[in-house]
């Protein structure tokens, strides 16, 4: 799994460097309810060692000669890809597609079998740190009054005035390209924008895309996807959260980041 590189693999009993080609990432509620119409409990699929069956509909097994990820998501991906969901606080499997041995002429039925619970930072970052900051980030982000808001906007035009433009987010794109991160940083920013949707709803108003509120959160995100690279770079791009909101290091994990 180059450019991802978490520790603590042993939680999960498992090498990253060798993960089958049919195990895969979860993401469902903090719970371990699924998402949306997905009714099933994968934490008590855990505790009782059991399979769930993918179905076609309710009551309906799917049957497919290859692994059908495609019914897995959107809620789920391949080893080597990072699990999105707009939803947080949110919890993070790790799960593998097992064929039964039914096979007809449309194919075979398959199983999804909850192998851990590990925590979920792990979507968030290749470091501890990073991962929990990431956390800590979306949680502030989320929590954030609509004054605040507009001070991010505000911080924005004073880190990067028109006069002075600072190159920092093209050099973070271009680091997080040839580097193995580009996945990360998307993944960070999807979260962040989210969050700040999410925020503008709850006081009744909206982000326009490209905002400069929107993107000094943005930046933030894309700072800490590439801070163990690019140290220096990545505090370039946290001027305008930092002078809005203080230190990002110093916001509080949430507790789902953690959670197991």
């Amino acid at each position: 799994m180059p450019g991802l590189g978490w520790e603590d693999w042993t939680v999960a009993k498992v090498d990253p460097n060798c993960l089958p080609a049919d195990w895969g990432w979860k993401v469902t509620r903090p719970s371990g309810r699924g998402f949306d119409d997905d009714p099933v409990d994968y934490g008590a699929s855990l505790r009782d060692h059991l399979s769930v069956l993918i179905e076609e509909g309710p009551g309906v097994p799917l049957r497919r000669r290859k692994q059908p990820w495609h019914r897995a998501t959107p809620h789920a991906t391949g080893a080597s890809y990072l699990p999105f969901t707009t939803e947080t606080p949110f919890g993070l499997w790790i799960f593998t597609l097992v064929p039964s041995d039914d096979e007809e002429r449309s194919g075979r039925t398959w199983g999804q079998t909850i192998w851990s619970r590990v925590p979920a930072w792990w979507a968030l970052g290749p470091q501890g740190p990073q991962g929990r900051t990431a956390a800590a980030l979306i949680a502030r982000v989320e929590k954030l009054t609509w004054d605040e808001v507009l001070a991010l906007r505000r911080s924005y035009d004073k880190a990067w005035p028109t006069d002075r433009e600072d190159p920092a987010w093209y050099e973070a794109q271009d680091l997080a390209a040839t580097t193995g991160r580009a996945q990360l940083k998307n993944v960070l920013i999807k979260h962040t924008e989210a969050a700040l949707d999410r925020t503008a709803r709850v006081h009744g108003k909206r982000v326009r895309d490209f905002s400069d509120e929107q993107k000094s959160v943005c930046f933030a995100a894309m700072a800490l996807a590439i801070e163990d690279l690019s140290p220096g770079l990545a505090q370039r791009l946290l001027g305008p959260l930092h002078l809005a909101l203080g230190e990002v290091y110093t916001y509080p994990v949430p507790p789902w980041a953690d959670s197991l």
